[in-house]
């Protein structure tokens, strides 16, 4: 006789009553864009309920969840870590933003494959994740370390109430809040009523040891990873951000982001607000290729920080080279492949040569078409946070806008027949603020 998982026990849930609690998942608007994950958790539920106890196999879930063929080998493709690793975060994110009421959650423990459910009589939730406790010292970490500790503060605190604006708003008409014709050049894609934006915001990997220390993590396995896994000693694909680096063990983590991504973001949803725009928001680590190819998608952070926005088949004129070791961000730069006569080939940081402190930013304002037909990707991006800060600033001033648009008109008064176009911006920067911006080049895509 086939044994009974332990929460099932504790719990006694019925079937029917599980089975009615995963169909308002599936119909939640957290799974409304994940057709792939939907059909995985469907699959691990119902295999549960008809084989209690039963292992569930990482070849049945590749298979017959995600349509791997019958010579599937999970050695040399990790389909399946990679999306019960953003399935667990779905999930997460259900149950702390749609699951008002919900007495019953599913849980998938790491490592394995079987849900467990768990009852909440009081109509709480319990916490999301399995993530180790990470001892810190009692000093507070340091230089780039400790603001980018407090970033990440912020970042989930900051990145919940732009998730919050979105639902808790008025969802009657659109307000009556036109478009002028600058904005309207690159915004219209975004306000089609048949379809909602995507924002993804760029949040990079990083190892964080027991002092709270962080170290940029760029190891090809990230994807597949889930947060708050134990990694013994680092590695050459681990940088220290500054000083040397400390004994582990580290601890991997991917929800920090940069505070101009969160201005930046709330910029957007401020703008999409007003015009009365629904919209959806992502972390790009777990936004997946699905959700990507059917939206128009707006990312904040640039392709330096965005896997999947690297990966769109489409030459771009301007490009961000990353950084060499241990110089983040300041070794990062903009290359231009097709520089116009006078202009530099690539643009650098340009610092004050007393303090080191950042003066001068650049940024890119991209709008290219997405993989799929009829969609658009909007990317919005600096050399460091406050460039993104900038360009979104940028994107949703009507005057600035202008400006952009008047240098994409030709010497004969002709405007650009493309529609997709990269500009870049320069930015004056003063006490880590950036104070304005000015876009010095423009190049039309074909």
């Amino acid at each position: 006789m086939s044994k009974i998982p332990a929460s099932r026990q504790q719990s006694r849930i019925p079937d029917e009553e599980i089975l009615a609690s995963l169909q308002r998942v599936l119909e939640s608007e957290t799974f409304s864009h994940s057709a792939a994950l939907r059909q995985a958790l469907e699959f691990v539920v119902k295999s549960s309920l008809l084989s209690p106890g039963e292992p569930i196999k990482e070849y049945a879930v590749a298979t017959v969840a995600f349509g791997r063929k019958s010579d599937f080998d999970p050695k040399t493709d990790n389909i399946v870590r990679v999306q019960m690793h953003r399935l667990r975060e779905k999930l997460d994110d259900f149950y702390l933003r749609e699951s008002q009421g919900e007495q019953i959650r599913i849980m998938i423990p790491r490592g394995r494959f079987i849900p467990e459910y768990v009852r909440s009589s009081s109509g709480t939730q319990p916490p999301t994740t399995d993530i180790p406790q990470v001892a810190t010292a009692s000093r507070a970490p340091s230089g780039w370390s400790g603001n980018l500790l407090w970033i990440a503060i912020a970042a989930l605190l900051v990145s919940n109430v732009i998730f919050a604006l979105g639902f808790l708003r008025n969802r009657g008409a659109r307000q009556a809040v036109a478009l002028s014709p600058p904005l309207r050049s690159i915004w219209q894609p975004f306000l089609s009523p048949n379809s909602q934006p995507l924002i993804v915001f760029a949040n990079p990997a990083f190892l964080v040891d027991k002092r709270g220390d962080l170290y940029r993590y760029s190891s090809p396995d990230v994807l597949s990873m889930a947060m708050g896994t134990r990694v013994p000693t680092l590695s050459n694909h681990a940088a220290p951000l500054g000083g040397k680096a400390k004994d582990g063990p580290f601890y991997y983590f991917d929800s920090y982001t940069g505070s101009g991504e969160l201005v930046a973001a709330s910029d957007v949803v401020r703008f999409l607000t007003l015009r009365g725009e629904t919209f959806l928001i992502e972390r790009s680590r777990i936004a997946s290729d699905e959700e990507i190819m059917r939206n128009n998608v707006i990312f904040l952070g640039g392709n330096k920080e965005d896997q999947i926005l690297r990966k769109l088949p489409f030459s771009q004129e301007l490009v961000f080279e990353p950084p060499p070791p241990n110089e983040y961000p300041i070794g990062s730069y903009i290359e231009d492949m097709n520089p116009p006569a006078g202009h530099p080939r690539t643009y650098h940081l340009q610092l004050d040569p007393t303090t080191g402190a950042i003066q001068v930013e650049y940024a890119l304002i991209s709008l290219l078409p997405n993989v799929s037909m009829g969609h658009y990707v909007m990317d919005l991006g600096g050399l460091t946070t406050l460039g993104t800060q900038a360009a979104a600033k940028f994107v949703t001033s009507s005057q600035d806008m202008a400006m952009l648009e008047q240098m994409r008109v030709s010497s004969d008064g002709a405007r650009a027949h493309s529609r997709f176009f990269q500009a870049l911006l320069q930015i004056n920067v003063r006490g880590g603020v950036p104070l304005d911006a000015k876009c010095i080049l423009v190049h039309e895509l074909k």
